[in-house]
């Protein structure tokens, strides 16, 4: 399958990047990618699974659209590395005020248009399943009305969990994308009692991609 950003991006370096990974995957853990139609032009949120260190780059080389990412911002002060990592659009977050500098570059990426990868459990899994999901996704959504494209991703727990210092050269990954969702936020209603729901869906949404999978993946994902 050709992925649209190595056609569509006008950032070489990202493109070279990428398509070198998308073949590392490919050929050592036989990547298969499942609801890239469920992707649309514009605007979203791609909210997946975090159990591995190969979680984002597994999840950028699937989509067919360029991806963005949040980064702290002491990884951008070695020169050549932040040169590097802004180029694979990576935007700085302060430590200090991190939640305004995520709330503030969010926006900012959803005006233009961008897609933008989060993983709303907020750390990487211990043992490999979903932890809750946060409100701060939930929040988001609140003040940017974006939608959210689930994402589940398999195999990577196994190949390189928090618990192993380097991966396995070997296994089987996948990335299953499921049908956008759409929020509406009603400012009349309970402001934390929306964030749970919002919070509750995004999570659901996760749960049946992967149950959806591990039922041999017949048809089209949820």
């Amino acid at each position: 399958m050709m992925q649209g950003w190595l056609t569509n991006s006008n950032n070489l370096l990202y493109k070279i990047i990428l398509f070198s990974v998308f073949w590392f995957f490919k050929i050592l853990y036989r990547n298969k990618i499942y609801g890239a139609e469920n992707f649309y032009p514009g605007a979203a949120i791609l909210a997946a699974n975090h159990a591995s260190f190969y979680d984002p780059p597994l999840l950028s080389i699937s989509t067919p659209y360029e991806v963005h990412f949040l980064a702290r911002k002491t990884l951008f002060d070695p020169f050549l590395f932040g040169s590097l990592i802004r180029k694979l659009n990576a935007h700085p977050v302060s430590g200090k005020a991190q939640d305004v500098a995520v709330f503030k570059t969010i926006v900012r990426l959803m005006r233009e248009g961008k897609k933008l990868i989060m993983f709303p459990e907020g750390t990487r899994s211990k043992d490999g399943n979903l932890r809750p999901i946060k409100p701060g996704i939930a929040m988001l959504i609140s003040r940017t009305g974006a939608a959210v494209i689930p994402a589940y991703l398999h195999g990577t727990y196994d190949i390189w969990s928090c618990h192993r210092k380097l991966p396995k050269l070997w296994g089987k990954t996948a990335c299953v994308f499921g049908k956008p969702l759409h929020f509406t936020w009603d400012s009349s209603r309970d402001s934390k009692e929306q964030q749970d729901e919002i919070s509750k869906k995004v999570e659901d949404a996760i749960l049946h991609l992967k149950q959806w999978y591990d039922k041999g993946a017949i048809g089209s994902p949820p």
